[in-house]
């Protein structure tokens, strides 16, 4: 499961990403031309909440997020393996908690309340989509490493 949700992320990060940084040159080239491109900006912005909603996915996914290995690394193996267990249901339970239930709660208000976003004149919720969708993701990651054999290594 871990290799097919790898692949996912990667290539939704990297299409991300591409999307991303067209979309930063076509500001910078509207505030030079004057082109009144104002959708490019919030687009941008669009983009930007996507690739860290789903970074942050990848990061864990790959033990690259912010944790506190150096306290971690100092406990004898049992502890250690304990805490890393710990660590993954806190994060299952934020996941499904906020991500999932809260993200797709203001999701589904947004896309009720009609609300739009002004220059690209979509609604609101695909902005807020990003949280439920990496939600998935995380919550996905979390089981995975929670049914992996236990080791003392993240």
């Amino acid at each position: 499961m871990l290799r097919s949700l790898t692949i996912t992320l990667k290539i939704a990060n990297a299409l991300t990403m591409a999307a991303l940084l067209l979309a930063v040159l076509l500001v910078i080239i509207d505030a030079k031309l004057g082109l009144n491109a104002t959708w490019a900006s919030e687009l941008s912005q669009f983009l930007l909440g996507w690739l860290v909603m789903l970074g942050g996915a990848f990061a864990y996914l790959h033990h690259a997020h912010l944790g506190l290995d150096i306290v971690v690394n100092t406990f004898d193996p049992p502890t250690k393996r304990a805490s890393l267990l710990t660590g993954h249901v806190v994060i299952l339970l934020f996941a499904l908690l906020v991500l999932i239930y809260g993200g797709g709660k203001i999701t589904f208000e947004r896309y009720d309340m009609g609300q739009v976003l002004p220059a690209m004149g979509i609604s609101k919720a695909w902005a807020y989509l990003a949280l439920p969708v990496s939600g998935v993701f995380v919550s996905l990651t979390a089981v995975s490493h929670l049914l992996q054999k236990p080791s003392t290594t993240p």
